[in-house]
């Protein structure tokens, strides 16, 4: 059996509400209520909006990291959560994330990181 020391989830959102791609707000409230959900324990938080539009927002986790960067002109954004936590299941995290983006088009990848 494999011991790994993370997992990485990359997440690809497809045909979002621009809504909440917009919004460093509406960013910041998801992303705190996904790490709710998800029983993250969050270190720190930093949001930036760009102009035009666009909003990154990450979130430092003591399991690792949590972030979102949206391109509301393609109404894609792209999700990363690495867990250390190899225990923590995203499924309702993501669940969450497709309700508020109003959509179901979406990809996940899930890599296994620090294999031994």
């Amino acid at each position: 059996m494999n011991n790994i020391l993370g997992v990485h989830y990359l997440l690809d959102f497809y045909d979002c509400d621009i809504r909440y791609l917009t919004s460093v707000s509406k960013i910041k409230d998801l992303m705190t209520k996904a790490g709710d959900i998800g029983k993250f324990n969050v270190v720190k938080r930093c949001f930036h909006q760009f102009k035009p539009y666009g909003v990154s927002g990450v979130m430092v986790l003591k399991e690792s990291h949590f972030t979102i960067h949206t391109w509301p002109e393609h109404q894609y954004a792209a999700v990363d959560i690495f867990l250390c936590d190899t225990n923590i299941n995203i499924e309702n995290v993501v669940k969450y994330l497709c309700g508020i983006f109003s959509t179901n088009n979406y990809n996940i990848k899930k890599i296994d990181r620090g294999v031994f």
